[in-house]
């Protein structure tokens, strides 16, 4: 068994793919590829690649502007910890 794999873009060029897979009755399969320029991490850390995730991240720096963080340091997190 071989495979054929195709990339783009265009919804056209998917749908004709997709009719001449049916009409030759051949199995055919589609995936989202993530662009990895659009990932932040230097090592493409597939995390960054969820919305949801991103989301929480950028909520966290908004509490930090907005003074609704408290910041700790090492012996106030120590005791908090004991």
């Amino acid at each position: 068994m071989k495979t054929i794999e195709i990339q783009t873009d265009n919804e056209e060029i998917l749908e004709a793919f997709k009719k001449l897979a049916m009409v030759l009755k051949v199995n055919f399969s589609e995936k989202e590829i993530i662009k990895k320029d659009s990932n932040p991490s230097p090592s493409s850390d597939p995390y960054f690649d969820h919305p949801k995730n991103l989301a929480e991240i950028d909520a966290g720096i908004a509490d930090l502007n907005e003074g609704r963080i408290v910041k700790l340091d090492r012996n106030e997190r120590k005791k908090l910890l004991q």
